[in-house]
């Protein structure tokens, strides 16, 4: 079939959680039908679209020149529409999506929220929007404790419920990540939604030989640049790290991801190293006896936790952090922290247990495989593509 996949990341390289879905996604559906495709390209993606595949490639503006400060604080308090929408037009994006409609496509992939903006109101054939998430939404007004604080967001959030519960009809089928994920996302739209899990490229990574990993590595993979990682690996440093190394003195964090917005205490923290991007993270993974995963905050489903568990490493996560990952049970694929004293424990605990160890990334890896495999998952949502059409 003919697919029209539109991506406002651009996925070249995939060095975060949005490009790198785009990036397998588009990979494999390219496999499987006749794929063209738009992407955004910002101005930090160094990468270059592989030959063979036809692709629109248009600049993307992050913020209409105006809208933001006080001006564009102004004028979103008197929309309906959220201010993340008003401050990100983009007319090259729509008349690119404007051409493509006219080649008549059996089908359109919209990757995330932000392309609904680009889509045309009426749509001439079948369209999925892939990775719809609303639950942050909620969960920040519910998280924020200053009353000014809770306030902003429990408008913030009622705007985006009243704005989404009339955009999200239109199309032919919403995906989200997990069921919880779905089940938010019905809520607000009355759609029922379709479950596409992340996931990761198991024939990729080899389970790690425990008898080679570096005494008290721990390894969290995520981008600084991203709010709800900079508070995970800051309060891991701050209030996890300390009660790890008092029974661990060994104990060592490796931040992986792009690293220039990480906070100077990171930067010069004696037992924290940050690599940056790394375009091969399996060495990392390797060596790493503990995969952290200490988020507060953030939605889907952790491919952080997914690659993890592909490359046979034993992971201590929060709750928050384990999030949508459906089949999992803490103690046999994963251990739950959800204190500070609670989490350290637990790393604690697994640390010094070459037996819990093993068994948990032998559980994790049997899991990957069997439900979070890019080439499952693919295969399922290309037949949901197809049955569209018809």
């Amino acid at each position: 079939m003919r697919l029209l996949i539109v991506s406002p990341w651009f996925p070249y390289p995939p060095d975060n959680g949005s490009r790198l879905r785009a990036w397998h996604l588009i990979q494999r559906l390219t496999q499987r039908h006749e794929v063209r495709l738009i992407v955004g390209r910002q101005d930090d993606a160094t990468g270059e679209v592989p030959p063979g595949i036809p692709t629109t490639v248009v600049p993307w503006l992050w913020h209409q020149p105006g809208a933001t400060g006080k001006a564009g604080a102004l004028r979103a308090l008197f929309s309906s529409v959220p201010r993340s929408i008003l401050e990100t037009p983009n007319p090259a994006f729509v008349a690119a999506i404007e051409a493509e409609l006219a080649l008549q496509p059996d089908a359109v992939l919209a990757m995330e929220l932000g392309s609904d903006a680009y889509l045309p109101e009426t749509l001439p054939c079948p369209v999925f929007l892939d990775q719809v998430e609303v639950s942050g939404l909620e969960h920040a007004w519910r998280q924020a404790s200053q009353p000014r604080e809770r306030l902003a967001r429990w408008l913030t959030y009622q705007k985006g419920v009243g704005y989404w519960g009339r955009r999200l009809r239109r199309y032919h089928t919403l995906t989200a990540v997990s069921k919880a994920e779905a089940a938010a996302v019905e809520r607000v739209s009355g759609k029922a939604t379709l479950v596409v899990p992340n996931g990761v490229a198991t024939a990729e990574f080899t389970p790690a030989n425990l008898s080679e990993t570096v005494p008290g590595r721990l390894i969290y993979n995520g981008a600084l640049s991203y709010g709800p990682n900079r508070d995970a690996v800051l309060w891991f440093v701050e209030a996890i790290l300390p009660k790890i190394k008092e029974q661990v003195p060994e104990a060592h964090l490796v931040v992986t991801g792009r690293a220039e917005a990480a906070p100077e205490s990171l930067c010069r923290h004696p037992h924290v190293t940050l690599t940056g991007f790394l375009p091969d993270l399996r060495p990392t993974l390797a060596v790493a006896q503990v995969c952290v995963v200490p988020l507060r905050a953030g939605g889907g489903t952790r491919l952080k936790i997914l690659e993890a568990w592909a490359a046979g490493l034993p992971t201590v996560a929060t709750p928050i952090g384990a999030a949508g990952l459906e089949g999992s049970v803490a103690g046999e694929h994963l251990l739950l922290g959800e204190t500070a004293e609670a989490f350290a424990q637990e790393t604690i605990t697994l640390l010094k247990s070459v037996e819990l160890r093993q068994r948990l990334a032998r559980n994790a890896r049997a899991l990957v495989e069997a439900r979070y495999d890019w080439d499952v998952i693919v295969e399922a949502l290309s037949e949901h593509l197809v049955q569209a059409r018809k």
